[in-house]
């Protein structure tokens, strides 16, 4: 429906520069200098119309556009890349590592002896 509002707005402004600009060359052929200023003074305003009604169009159709992806949660981050690289940057030995974490190679400076306690 506004669409075709819209679409009728537009033929009504462009009809009316069409005349209003008709009329100021009529009044230019029979030296009347104050109605050619007037009628292209009204058709200048009818462009002007015609490009608020553009601007119009344009902002009516972005709004609600605007709002669904404001309405939209914002997308999940994956964050297995960061546990991943939390995990091998704690990792000290390849023996640590295969164990799951319960014990480490001879060599390791984070080998813990366990007493037997």
């Amino acid at each position: 429906m506004t669409r075709r509002m819209h679409r009728l707005l537009y033929v009504a402004y462009s009809a009316l520069f069409t005349w209003l600009a008709v009329c100021a060359v009529q009044a230019a052929i029979h030296h009347v200098p104050w109605a050619c200023a007037v009628f292209v003074l009204g058709s200048a305003l009818a462009v002007v119309a015609f490009m608020r009604e553009s601007a119009l169009d344009d902002a009516l159709r972005r709004t609600p556009i605007r709002a669904e992806r404001e309405a939209r949660p914002p997308a999940a981050t994956d964050a297995s890349d960061d546990v991943v690289a939390v995990a091998l940057a704690a990792a000290c030995c390849e023996q640590w590592w295969a164990s799951a974490g319960t014990d480490h190679d001879p060599t390791c400076p984070n080998h813990q002896h366990r007493s037997n306690a």
